[in-house]
């Protein structure tokens, strides 16, 4: 049984170390992904069993099982095993409890497309007048590359190279529009 305890603390934890430290290896995704999606579509039961609530029990019932075996020298298998599968219920339980009133205040909410216009940044890749290119834009004390286009204001949607210094100003689907401003204008 200590093979499963430990088993099952190493891949609990090792997802869990994935989940807090993933923003620092710079992933693809500004943390927009719902998880726990499913919960609005099929209630509460969904929530029991999200991918966040079966990492966290999974944690929960290795690690604790894991300590009682070596406490207990392997002498309780089965109080350990169910003192276990409780730990486990019970983390899963509460970082459900926790993530669910994250979720529905304003402390866990997420910035929308819409905190990203006013924002300067730089073309990271040469927007052209018929093709989408990259912009790189800092918001609080992270930097995102946002697709973008040229900004038609007045029908003549121009190209920006590389380098160009810029201001989003309107998004839409994911999407900058961007407008050329001179780098005299960000300086402090």
């Amino acid at each position: 049984m200590l093979a499963t305890y430990v088993f099952c603390a190493t891949v609990g934890g090792a997802l869990l170390a994935l989940s807090f430290f993933g923003d620092f290896l710079d992933g693809a995704g500004d943390g927009a992904l719902d998880v726990d999606g499913a919960e609005d579509a099929a209630g509460g039961v969904a929530k029991l069993f999200s991918l966040r609530t079966i990492v966290y029990g999974l944690f929960g019932f290795g690690a604790s099982g894991t300590a009682l075996h070596l406490l207990w020298s392997g002498a309780r298998p089965g109080t350990a095993a169910v003192a276990a599968g409780a730990a486990g219920l019970v983390s899963g339980g509460l970082a459900s409890a926790v993530f669910g009133y994250l979720k529905h205040s304003e402390a866990g909410e997420i910035p929308g497309e819409a905190s990203f216009v006013g924002l300067a940044g730089k073309v990271t890749v040469a927007v052209e007048a018929g093709s989408p290119g990259t912009v790189s834009v800092q918001r609080g004390g992270r930097r995102y590359r946002l697709r973008a286009r040229a900004h038609d204001a007045d029908g003549r949607a121009g190209s920006l190279p590389e380098g160009r210094p810029v201001v989003v100003v309107d998004m839409k689907d994911g999407v900058a529009a961007v407008a050329p401003v001179d780098a005299k204008l960000l300086e402090p």
